[in-house]
């Protein structure tokens, strides 16, 4: 039976590997629209937008509200719709698999307000079906699947400590016999 190589398993993949796909396809991105002249400062600040979100994408693992933070503030000042998309995306992840329901929400509605409104604060021609609804659909199929990844990850699908048997036909008293915890008669 083929194992995973050590260094795949290991948690730093999880957190480097994505951040580098993004980095690379925003450095493609970059590469191919760059100008000279007036537009190598253009050039520039793309360069910086992305460096942020890459920085902010490493971080997003011990503050994952704080770099969605800054990365939201990078998309909604700079017209850099096509390579900090995914960055947002990823921080939106983050934070719906690694904090609570309340926090996941507010996350989840900032994000989708500044997706939507985006176009407008930069005066950009608005298409509901070319871009504003595909881009909410990411909003929502990103935290999809951080609350599955949460599930997937944490035993009870979130972390929960259920005290109650789970079946009321005495199956969770089995199990506090099992564990050496004698019932009170």
């Amino acid at each position: 039976m083929a194992s995973t190589p050590r260094w795949v398993a290991r948690p730093w993949a999880e957190l480097v590997v994505p951040v580098v796909l993004i980095m690379a396809l925003g450095a493609t991105w970059i590469t191919m629209h760059a100008t000279g002249g007036r537009g190598a400062t253009h050039t520039a600040f793309q360069v910086l937008a992305l460096c942020e979100c890459g920085i902010a994408l490493l971080l997003r693992w011990r503050k994952p509200v704080g770099a969605l933070a800054s990365i939201l503030v990078v998309y909604a000042l700079v017209d850099l719709d096509t390579i900090t998309i995914l960055p947002v995306l990823l921080a939106l992840l983050t934070v719906a698999e690694l904090r609570g329901r309340r926090t996941m929400i507010a996350a989840a509605t900032a994000t989708a307000v500044a997706v939507a409104v985006m176009p407008y604060l930069h005066g950009d021609a608005v298409s509901l079906g070319g871009r504003t609804l595909p881009h909410l659909a990411a909003v929502a199929l990103s935290v999809a699947l951080g609350l599955w990844l949460r599930a997937r990850r944490r035993p009870g699908g979130g972390g929960e400590v259920h005290n109650r048997p789970a079946h009321s036909d005495g199956a969770g008293a089995v199990s506090r016999i099992s564990k050496g915890v004698r019932p009170s008669t």
